[in-house]
């Protein structure tokens, strides 16, 4: 006969069968919660064939019991059995009654510590938060948590020759009492000590300046796994890890630890094809060529062409990261060509730019920058070319949790640029402009999000703005429902200018109705006006899909103008990529 495992329910109230044979079939009383679920497992054990109403199966099943009961704190249940026969086809049941009797309790905890723990807090808080109270029932798993929980800070903050020199439980069963008894030796703490480089191609006191410790301070592994992070964030190598030598500093007897770091440099090459589409722009393709390491100090190269029908770009970004604090503050330099053909906008741009970069782990980046942009375009009937130079600064953060779509986030990015025709710009102007997007799932399955755009644009020559610093709305990504780029002021011959004032709001509620799919209902509205006293709102509703792909969020939505009977027509947009 084969066998199989014991199911079991027990409850406090009702029999539960939780052992059948062929003709028996085997209750419990009087259990519930964890000690129910305890006793189950022991006596999943015990297989079909070998439920029989014998004194040597009920022997067993009290066995059973016990040793359930036992790590719960119960140590003297009774079990009183009965037996009722029944004729075949009926099976006889078998009933165990079961009293967990008076729990063992806790009456004192005893803790010595010796070494360097002894004066840290950090185990005192330990111990005071985890040290159960007088009278608390037994837990053999509370018990063996705690005894562990020793150990792991040990190994967090540096003991690496601590030693638990006795560990005893003592149980009074007279008493009903059990006493916890520690005695823990922690050693010495240890010290970060040097670090040692194997198979780095970037200068030491690059990689030195990325670690959040000096060699002196104190053990902690926080302070270590950050610093792997913080190498692995650099995209300077394909592995990098950094480990303490213990046998090294138990040689030399020192508390010191040394730090052995090794590397595997990344490619110095390496080329990337990418293609799309888009409602907004259609196909297009990107090549980007990277060297994320040009040299020892770390200085990188990035270059990318991307083609459209309506765009298409060259650029290069070359960066140099700062000795001081080279993943976080660095300069770039970045110059570029773009040619646009798109609604009543053609244009020829060309531009340089320096910046002074800095990006904390906070998630807040800071950027000053200085730009040079030379622009040939015609924009609706009117022709020119304007030259500037202006500094600018900007300000943004992103944040987000749940992969590749987010559960939570947000999005913050404030920019200011201005220009004056004193240090030789062809035109003054004052640009202001701020973006947010927020995120939140509220209740798994339902997500909603906000997005807002806000522009400004002052100046007293806007004809001579380039049309890649005007404000256009209308698409993907502002106001669905109208064409890409196609909401703004227009000419007397109903040509679009472009606009020096943008406001564009969206509200969209996200249903994860099966899988990776989700159902979109939305609504947006902006303007794109030269004057805000003459208020132009366009609004646009509809719904959507999204497929959440191994790449990112891939969204199909419909959307219509809303009050607007001169446009009416649905719109269609497809696009790849994350809301943030």
């Amino acid at each position: 006969m084969s066998k199989y495992p014991i199911i079991c329910f027990l409850c406090l109230t009702v029999a539960v069968p939780v052992v059948y044979a062929a003709n028996l079939r085997l209750n419990i009383e009087g259990l519930e919660g964890q000690l129910n679920q305890n006793v189950r497992v022991q006596l999943s054990n015990i297989s079909q064939d070998e439920v029989v109403p014998n004194g040597r199966f009920r022997a067993r099943v009290e066995k059973a019991i016990k040793e359930g009961l036992k790590p719960l704190g119960y140590y003297e249940p009774t079990v009183e059995f009965s037996y009722q026969e029944k004729t075949p086809p009926a099976r006889s049941i078998l009933t165990a009654k079961v009293t967990p009797g008076e729990p063992i309790l806790v009456q004192g905890v005893k803790v010595e510590l010796e070494g360097a723990a002894k004066t840290d807090s950090d185990y005192e808080k330990m111990i005071k938060s985890n040290t159960p109270k007088d009278g608390t029932i037994q837990n053999d798993g509370e018990y063996e948590d705690f005894k562990g929980k020793f150990s792991s800070l040990a190994v967090r903050k540096g003991y690496f020759d601590a030693v638990m020199e006795k560990s005893q439980l003592g149980i009074s069963l007279e008493n009903h009492a059990a006493y916890w008894d520690f005695d823990f030796n922690s050693g010495k703490r240890y010290r970060f000590g040097s670090i040692s480089y194997q198979g780095s191609q970037i200068r030491e006191d690059y990689l030195n300046n990325l670690s959040p410790f000096k060699p002196g301070e104190y053990y902690t592994s926080e302070q270590l796994a950050e610093f792997n992070r913080r190498l692995a964030e650099t995209g300077w190598f394909n592995s990098a890890i950094v480990t303490p030598n213990i046998a090294k500093a138990r040689e030399e007897n020192t508390d010191e630890l040394p730090m052995d770091g090794v590397m595997t440099p990344r490619a110095q090459n390496f080329i990337e094809l990418g293609g799309g589409y888009g409602t907004d722009v259609g196909p297009r393709v990107k090549t980007t060529w990277n060297k994320p390491w040009v040299n020892s100090r770390g200085q990188s190269l990035s270059s990318s062409i991307s083609l459209s029908q309506p765009e298409q770009l060259i650029d290069a970004s070359y960066k140099i990261p700062l000795k001081a604090n080279p993943l976080e503050q660095y300069y770039a330099v970045q110059g570029g060509f773009k040619r646009t053909d798109l609604n009543d906008t053609q244009s020829n741009t060309t531009t340089l730019n320096v910046s002074r970069n800095w990006d904390y782990s906070t998630g807040w980046q800071y950027g000053v920058n200085m730009r040079w942009m030379l622009s040939s375009f015609t924009q609706a009937d009117i022709t020119n070319t304007t030259m500037l130079l202006y500094p600018g600064a900007n300000v943004s953060r992103i944040r987000q949790r749940g992969g590749v779509m987010p559960t939570w986030g947000d999005s913050q990015r404030y920019s200011i640029d201005y220009s004056n025709k004193i240090w030789g710009s062809d035109i003054d102007f004052l640009v202001l402009q701020t973006k947010h997007v927020w995120i939140r799932t509220p209740w798994e399955g339902h997500r909603f999000i906000l997005r807002g755009n806000l522009g400004w644009i002052e100046t007293n020559a806007f004809d001579k703005v380039p049309p890649d610093l005007r404000f256009f709305a209308g698409g993907d990504g502002s106001v669905r429902g109208y064409g890409y780029q196609k909401i703004s002021p227009e000419d007397s011959k109903g040509k679009l200018t472009g606009a020096s004032k943008l406001a564009v709001g969206s509200m969209e509620y996200q249903y994860n109705f099966t899988g990776n799919w989700w159902g979109a209902t939305f609504i947006d509205s902006g303007e794109a006006v030269n004057d805000i006293k003459t208020s132009d709102f366009k609004t646009g509703a509809g719904i959507g899909l999204r497929w959440v792909s191994p790449v990112g969020p891939i969204k199909f939505d419909l959307a219509t103008p809303i009050g607007d009977p001169d446009n009416n027509k649905i719109q269609f947009y497809i696009g790849l990529g994350t809301e943030l």
